[in-house]
């Protein structure tokens, strides 16, 4: 029991390393832009469908860059509502990506049909105190750490990374100090889009995707961002990886078909416990 207890929460923190790339992502366009990137689901599908259609070694990269641009797709439309109207109103933009996701989620279906797609994961896997580790989980992990010490480095050190941070505590008080907000609201969507289809390669290395995961990853997103009811992408990066905890524990231990609801249900838990203010991931703008 204890060994198979260990193997669930080793599966689960692989499973939170995936989610954390999806989630991250998410959470540095809210703070940044105070828009909810819907699309985030997306950008994941394509990147692993891409890398799964054409293989290894390009796909992964091609999976990235095709990503990428989706993610300047959705920043474009994100320029667009800002020109066309006067007054921000983030629903309307949040609807927008929404109907972007669809449109992606029809894409792939109508593209790659409706078959599961996976790429072979790693080979071989490590024993630690009786439970088995699969060393595609421990590539999981590392790149889920790498990328989250790059992503703290950009915002600590690089010029973009400040001017995003700067956005995030004001647009407005950002602009009047000579910030081009726009441009680096723009470029917060592209790179994140990044970020989310490195986890849609992963995720079909390690569970595999269809058309329909395009909702799931967005629902996950979503579910890691607000979990600790917190703003900023060290709080998405925790909240992801306990769901996939208890994602792993819930898909072992509950019947079948009720660890898929486990994302929904941390959602309406969080947002009826009024842990998570109107104001949570809006910064300090005025």
């Amino acid at each position: 029991m204890t060994v198979q207890l260990l193997e669930f929460l080793a599966n689960g923190i692989a499973l939170g390393a995936v989610y954390a790339l999806l989630a991250v992502p998410m959470s540095v366009v809210w703070v940044t832009t105070d828009v909810i990137d819907v699309s985030t689901g997306g950008y994941a599908v394509v990147a692993g469908m891409t890398a799964a259609v054409i293989g290894m070694p390009f796909g992964p990269i091609v999976g990235v860059l095709a990503a990428l641009a989706l993610g300047a797709l959705a920043g474009g439309i994100f320029l667009g509502f800002h020109k066309l109207r006067k007054q921000r109103d983030a629903m309307l933009i949040v609807l927008a990506t929404f109907a972007l996701m669809l449109a992606i989620e029809s894409g792939v279906l109508s593209t790659l049909g409706t078959d599961n797609r996976f790429l072979e994961p790693l080979p071989g896997a490590l024993t630690v105190s009786g439970a088995v580790v699969t060393y595609q989980s421990l590539f999981n992990l590392g790149v889920s750490i790498l990328v989250m010490l790059g992503l703290a480095a950009l915002l600590k050190l690089s010029p973009l990374g400040l001017q995003m941070r700067a956005s995030a505590i004001s647009d407005r008080a950002a602009m009047l100090v000579g910030v081009a907000v726009r441009r680096t609201q723009f470029l917060t969507f592209v790179f994140c889009a990044g970020i989310a289809g490195i986890a849609g390669v992963l995720a079909v290395l390690a569970i595999g995707m269809t058309y329909a995961s395009t909702f799931i990853f967005t629902t996950v997103a979503f579910s890691g961002t607000v979990l600790l009811g917190r703003a900023g992408p060290l709080p998405a990066f925790w909240g992801a990886m306990l769901l996939g905890v208890v994602t792993a524990v819930s898909d072992a231990y509950l019947p079948n078909g009720w660890a898929a609801g486990v994302p929904s249900l941390l959602i309406i838990l969080v947002l009826a416990s009024g842990r998570m203010p109107a104001a949570a991931f809006t910064g300090a703008r005025p």
